[in-house]
């Protein structure tokens, strides 16, 4: 049984002899495979390429805009030490100054305790 075996090993080698025959290795070999590998890669193959190369490059530039945005508040800042009401008193914006002024006249004409509240001009 093992010489069949073995028979029918050699058999089947001879055979592969006869198909592939041995390839000289020279220089040339190499780049020749990648040539034909090469070729043989179609166009899903250089999207997936060059779609990964995007999606890094996406990365990288989502990571470097994060570094600069916690870098940029680093240092003391009067913004980010101030409290919601200091910033809200510290803006002068102009057109709280007008309604500041009318605040300002309705004051001066306060109500008295005899008017109505009703007739009271606000």
């Amino acid at each position: 049984m093992m010489s069949e075996n073995h028979d029918g090993l050699q058999h089947l080698l001879e055979r592969y002899r006869s198909v592939c025959p041995d390839v000289e290795p020279t220089a040339n070999f190499m780049p020749g495979l990648w040539d034909r590998i090469e070729s043989r890669r179609g166009f899903s193959w250089k999207l997936k390429v060059y779609s990964r190369a995007i999606a890094s490059a996406a990365a990288a530039l989502c990571f470097a805009v994060m570094l600069l945005q916690f870098g940029a508040f680093n240092g003391s800042s009067s913004i980010s030490e101030s409290t919601y009401l200091e910033a809200l008193e510290a803006d002068h914006a102009p057109e709280q100054m007008a309604y500041n002024s009318v605040l300002n006249a309705d004051e001066s004409s306060a109500i008295t305790p005899t008017d109505s509240p009703g007739s009271a001009n606000r």
